[in-house]
């Protein structure tokens, strides 16, 4: 059985201009020259996207599940177990996840006021491998990453 997040037809009309015309952050991606380590579309879903970075990087990632910029649609079913995978696991945003260090948060906060775009540190890199998600601090269970285009 599919789940999805069941929305209202005035729901579903404030949440799809994003789907079928995206706003591409190319503005955002030039300025990031020289300031992110890295940075990926999310086309295939945060924990997929995110997760070919700390891949590639050989890093981990702890991100705050409430930390996560979202529609106030999205926050309204912001506890429902469908909505979490769609928050974590749903394709097709195409805003972008980068990395920056610590040392370079007052950089972030210029370029967002510059770019007039709510930039959010949603969490960190650290040591090790892997991604863990938190919830009010407490990890919790992923029980869906994102798509892949080879499964």
């Amino acid at each position: 059985m599919r789940r999805s997040v069941e929305l209202t037809s005035l729901e579903a009309a404030a949440c799809l201009p994003a789907l079928h015309l995206p706003q591409p952050r190319v503005a955002l991606g030039i300025a990031l020259r020289g300031l992110a380590t890295s940075a990926i579309d999310i086309s295939d879903g945060l924990l997929a996207d995110l997760g070919h970075i700390l891949e590639r990087s050989g890093v981990a990632a702890e991100i705050e599940y409430q930390q996560i910029p979202l529609s106030q649609t999205m926050r309204m079913h912001l506890q429902d177990e469908p909505a979490k995978n769609c928050i974590l696991a749903g394709g097709d945003d195409y805003e972008l996840c980068f990395t920056v260090p610590a040392t370079r948060h007052a950089d972030i906060l210029a370029l967002s006021k510059s770019l007039d775009l709510p930039l959010t540190c949603i969490g960190i890199i650290g040591a090790g491998a892997g991604l863990t998600v938190l919830e009010a601090g407490q990890p919790i269970t992923i029980t869906v990453t994102g798509f892949d285009h080879f499964a």
